[in-house]
């Protein structure tokens, strides 16, 4: 089938379709503007030239842009200077700040009167993240848990561990094994970390004691970052780092000379690593000790929660050739292109018959990447709020920064912060 290699190739070919008034003979040019590391662009390289010489008439014009927020910082610049693309990927987390703004194309109408697409393939909690007044905006191509503890098989064996269940919790479980796979030296300097996050992922601590970003996520009042409940899951990960030393400070992690928790985990310098699935096709890479992933523990009282990402292909308002739009990132989204993705072991298909399927679950490491079908079931998702980007920079982040240094308890950090940030984001 032509949608074979619908991930990169279909965003690209639809720009073309987009772009220009289609001549008899002209190509279609569409473009399409995307974010990735190294790995993920050769993913897309690859689909979109297989897509491409199944589809010569269409040309696709691929653009990288930063990933976080110079991703939407550009895409926001292009859109109000009349400039956007036909085709924008978006992310879980920075939907709010292109559907607030009327820029996205609903795709309702498609959806339904497209028998050929099964939404009800589709994750209903991804569908419901990119959906407002009961509009759908983006098609969604992945979702993605950050709930992937992977672990070290070789330093569980050498210190004589059992691996991780899935049903651990942190204070009973997770923090005992941290302790005893943490290591150092005769100076008394660690030289091995039990455990590292990916980016200072709090908020799995957080949400797993029960802690909530805001009083309700779709229509947010007021940003609840303070109550007891965020502040222990904040005083747990500060204790892991002063208390119980068994993950680095910030100064131990910039005396590192610029490695990245990712990268002490691959030398083995850290027996655990916090992150999401797009970590395995680095990981596929460790060659001197075996390694598999399980569920982020429960907090003490047996709650399992945790942060999520996922993305999925939106038709910007201006795109000049919807229909084309649309038949590009529906065969993104489709079988074809969920296999593609599965294949890859870069994220989890948005597509569950694909998840469980054996493109996804096909034996390559890690073995217990299964446990991500019923981590969907537990996300967590930032709120719709227009402002949660600042309130994370201006606000929140500068507190943090104090509270990771030891300089300040989660409590004397972040309660007049986030006091301050809902008088002056909230209004009131």
């Amino acid at each position: 089938m032509k949608k074979i290699l619908a991930f990169l190739g279909v965003g690209l070919l639809l720009f073309s379709n987009f772009a220009c008034a289609p001549k008899k003979d002209a190509k279609t040019e569409l473009r399409f503007v995307f974010w990735g590391d190294l790995s993920e662009i050769q993913i897309f390289n690859n689909i979109v030239a297989e897509f491409e010489r199944e589809n010569p008439k269409i040309q696709v014009k691929l653009e990288r842009a930063p990933s976080g927020a110079p991703y939407i910082e550009k895409l926001l610049t292009q859109f109000a200077g009349g400039m956007a693309p036909d085709i924008v990927f978006v992310e879980v987390n920075n939907f709010v700040n292109f559907s607030q703004r009327n820029v996205l194309m609903d795709l309702s109408e498609f959806v339904f009167s497209d028998e050929s697409f099964k939404m009800e393939n589709i994750y209903p909690e991804v569908l419901s993240r990119f959906s407002m007044d009961n509009k759908l905006f983006v098609l969604p191509r992945d979702t993605a848990p950050i709930c992937c503890v992977y672990y070290n098989k070789d330093l569980f064996d050498e210190a004589g561990l059992p691996y991780p269940k899935d049903d651990w919790q942190w204070p009973r479980d997770f923090l005992p094994i941290a302790q005893k796979l943490t290591k150092t030296d005769a100076s008394g300097r660690v030289s091995r970390f039990g455990f590292v996050d990916d980016w200072s992922l709090w908020d799995a601590f957080v949400l797993s004691n029960g802690g909530n970003y805001v009083d309700d996520a779709k229509n947010p009042t007021r940003i609840t970052l303070d109550s007891p409940e965020a502040l222990g899951g904040f005083k747990f990960r500060q204790d892991l780092i002063y208390k119980y030393k068994v993950m680095p400070t910030p100064s131990q992690m910039s005396s590192a000379g610029g490695v990245g928790s990712a990268d002490l985990f691959m030398t083995g310098k850290a027996a655990m690593f916090l992150s999401g699935i797009w970590k395995t096709p680095y990981f596929r890479d460790i060659k001197n000790f075996d390694w598999d992933v399980a569920m982020f523990p429960k907090g003490p009282t047996g709650i399992r929660r945790f942060p999520t990402g996922g993305s999925g292909y939106a038709i910007t308002k201006t795109c000049k050739h919807p229909r084309e739009a649309w038949k590009l990132i529906k065969y993104l989204c489709g079988r074809e292109g969920q296999v593609q993705l599965a294949k890859t072991g870069l994220a989890q298909p948005a597509n569950m018959s694909i998840a469980k399927s054996e493109y996804f679950l096909d034996g390559q490491k890690p073995k217990n990447k299964g446990m991500l079908l019923d981590a969907v079931k537990y996300v967590s998702y930032s709120p719709y709020m227009d402002r949660w980007n600042e309130f994370l920079i201006a606000y929140l982040n500068p507190a943090l920064d104090k509270v990771w240094s030891g300089e300040k308890s989660p409590e004397e950090a972040l309660k007049p912060v986030v006091t301050k940030a809902n008088k002056e984001l909230f209004k009131k």
